[in-house]
């Protein structure tokens, strides 16, 4: 993995400024680069609460939408693994998802099939990318 910094200068014997410093350059660039999509993500949520609106409170749709943030690609097999549900639970549920627009399908067939959450993908993509162009 290459990068465009230069590396870390060699310390004198008992000089750890050099890394202090840059372990400190770090560490604020990722506290102002994690606060915009951490934003992000928690705003699409909330307009993901929106959409489930209508729907009963004990709706098993509700406990799928957080768990969308660390896994927005989906299927029936891993929401039954995951939430320990039967499969037919998971299935209504990411029915519902979609049915509220929330998910996506996204294999086109109609067995076997995955789910995707496009705007926290988007939100992702986003995020990785300017990481990319910053590191």
């Amino acid at each position: 993995m290459s990068t465009d910094r230069a590396p870390l200068p060699v310390p004198t014997v008992g000089d750890a400024r050099p890394i202090v410093e840059e372990f400190a350059r770090a560490a604020r660039f990722a506290a102002v680069t994690a606060t915009r999509p951490v934003d992000d993500l928690s705003a699409q949520l909330d307009a993901d609460r929106e959409r489930l609106a209508r729907l009963r409170r004990h709706a098993l749709a509700w406990r799928v939408l957080p768990l969308l943030v660390g896994q927005p690609i989906v299927t029936v097999a891993s929401l039954r693994d995951v939430l320990e549900v039967p499969a037919m639970s998971a299935q209504r549920a990411l029915g519902q998802l979609a049915e509220a627009g929330i998910l996506h399908e996204a294999t086109g067939r109609t067995r076997n099939r995955g789910w995707q959450h496009l705007g926290l993908l988007a939100i992702l993509d986003d995020d990785a990318e300017q990481v990319r162009r910053s590191g």
